[in-house]
């Protein structure tokens, strides 16, 4: 096989991960959108998605990458097994830009995360103060509502007992009228 041939291998690996890098670049753009617009949702919530979405993101590109490689190993043993040596020397410097390339973009990637977990610790913080604050509000309107309702069955309470003691005694009373009717009514045995 040709070196030139080799070149252009070489060539279409990197055309792939560039193009594996500009995905990977929209997705953590579309992350970091979500994000951002879930500031209602629990740390967890969002924690949780972002680690899937990551881990999923991850997953993916290591499996093209393994196809890739794997694709790239089958072509170089079974075509190019006379140059060898040569073909072990340029995959040497792919290899290497390689690392390099993903040593940057691990780099870029632990910077972003952290500015994103930044934002998020800001964003909960702010999202806790206003809950707390409409706790304390919705405490405190539930406290004279509570209040206020006490007050005004100890009201209709003292009313209703009031109201009931006048009916037991006109109750009273007429029984002992109907008694003294009874009483007249009846002959005397003596």
């Amino acid at each position: 096989m040709r070196y030139t041939d080799l070149v252009g291998r070489i060539d279409t690996v990197e055309r792939r991960m560039d193009s594996i890098e500009l995905r990977w670049d929209a997705s953590f753009a579309e992350l970091s959108a979500q994000i951002l617009q879930s500031n209602r949702e629990t740390r967890e919530a969002i924690l949780a998605t972002l680690r899937g979405e990551v881990a999923g993101e991850i997953s993916t590109m290591r499996g093209e990458m393994a196809v890739e490689f794997s694709t790239m190993r089958a072509d170089v043993d079974e075509k190019f097994s006379a140059t060898r040596t040569e073909v072990a020397g340029e995959f040497s410097k792919v290899r290497a830009e390689m690392a390099d390339g993903f040593s940057t973009m691990r780099g870029e990637m632990a910077g972003e995360f952290s500015k994103v977990r930044a934002e998020t610790a800001a964003e909960f913080a702010t999202v806790r103060a206003e809950t707390a604050a409409e706790f304390a509000k919705f405490r405190t309107e539930m406290a004279d509502g509570l209040s206020t309702m006490r007050t005004h069955f100890e009201t209709a309470l003292a009313d209703g007992l009031g109201e009931t003691r006048r009916y037991m005694k006109v109750l009273y009373e007429d029984i002992l009228s109907r008694i003294a009717l009874m009483a007249e009514s009846r002959p005397s045995s003596s």
